[in-house]
């Protein structure tokens, strides 16, 4: 692993890619094991900005954010952290 070079945009983006993953995962969840409908609905109302629903344009929206977040995360990271080799 010492001989790959690891940049911001490879590491946010695998990162986003992860987050993406789970969020579809956690959406389907809502289908796949419905207890606790409202309490699940209510924190995806917390997590995402403009999320009002379990619809289609709601799902792309999380995808979107999620996506969004893991560059930010990764950037806060990156200032705050051991930084990144270029």
């Amino acid at each position: 692993m010492n001989n790959q070079n690891y940049t911001y945009l490879k590491i946010a983006n695998r990162t986003g890619i992860f987050l993406v993953t789970l969020f579809i995962i956690c959406f389907l969840w809502y289908y796949i094991r419905p207890v606790e409908q409202e309490l699940h609905l209510k924190l995806f109302r917390l997590a995402y900005f403009g999320f009002g629903g379990m619809g289609l344009s709601d799902f792309i929206l999380g995808i979107i954010q999620t996506y969004i977040w893991a560059y930010i995360i990764v950037a806060i990271y990156g200032l705050i952290g051991r930084g990144f080799k270029k």
